[in-house]
């Protein structure tokens, strides 16, 4: 409920979370979906959940909406691939 006792618009909403997200988690440039995307990537990729969870968590209809988030991290391809050069070395 506002102030004024009624329904937040949705804009209104997104701008508190945002705000709220910035503020208490020192995210600078947080937005109501950057928390969403946060939630759901950590449930795939931090707690190893299947894209199945994440997609009962995040209310979506379609795993193709979800399948999204799988994405892995930028750190996570690059240790995959340091860890391969450094097995082939060791081989060698």
């Amino acid at each position: 409920m506002s102030q004024k006792g009624g329904a937040y618009s949705p804009n209104t909403l997104q701008e508190h979370i945002a705000l709220m997200l910035r503020d208490w988690a020192g995210i600078e440039k947080a937005s109501s979906h950057s928390g969403r995307r946060a939630l759901i990537t950590n449930v795939i990729h931090n707690q190893k959940k299947s894209v199945k969870v994440a997609q009962k968590i995040a209310g979506h209809v379609s795993p193709s909406t979800t399948i999204i988030y799988e994405e892995p991290p930028e750190e996570e391809i690059s240790d995959a691939l340091s860890r391969i050069s450094g097995h082939n070395e060791q081989e060698a």
